[in-house]
């Protein structure tokens, strides 16, 4: 197999902001080439796709200014500096749905635009408890816990109603790993 690896030259910041930064490499191709690659730099993050007991889902309801409407999304986060990525899936469960974590295992990680961001999200499978305590929400969010049955994900999924990237991966990582019932 061919290196494809590109040897970066220099690295200018272009911006630097509250949770992106964004940068100007230049990079050598491998055949000697010179080329310039625009990259955003945002921490690692975490996207639960979560089951209460009762079999229902647990998403969230949130406005997307970059999308410029509120979306229904799986359970998600930023990760804190050195958190092991099973610390944040059950943090960020509980802030955002009041939810705590029984079990969760690890889907996959997905780069949803390697393009340009650098961002990893690691997917997770969990299942939590029966009842909710209050949310801890960031005080910068607005996050809404909605509830799903597996009918009404899949009918979203279909109409075009739950159409975020990270929730869509956890939902068919899920349904592609799980043992049939």
């Amino acid at each position: 197999m061919k290196d494809l690896t590109e040897k970066t030259l220099s690295c200018e910041r272009k911006y630097s902001g509250k949770i992106v930064s964004v940068d100007l490499l230049e990079v050598e191709l491998p055949d000697g080439r010179k080329a310039k690659r625009e990259v955003v730099r945002h921490g690692n993050a975490v996207a639960i796709l979560a089951r209460r007991p009762d079999g229902n889902f647990v998403f969230v309801k949130q406005y997307r200014k970059p999308a410029e409407e509120a979306l229904i999304e799986a359970i998600a986060g930023g990760l804190e500096p050195g958190e092991d990525p099973i610390e944040g899936a059950k943090r960020e469960t509980a802030e955002e749905t009041g939810y705590d974590v029984t079990e969760i295992q690890p889907l996959t990680t997905i780069i949803c635009t390697p393009g340009y961001c650098e961002e990893r999200i690691h997917l997770f499978y969990a299942e939590l408890s029966g009842t909710a305590h209050s949310q801890d929400q960031d005080p910068d969010e607005n996050v809404f816990p909605v509830i799903l049955s597996e009918e009404e994900v899949e009918s979203g999924i279909r109409d075009g109603s739950i159409f975020d990237s990270k929730t869509l991966c956890a939902w068919f990582c899920w349904k592609l790993m799980r043992k049939p019932e």
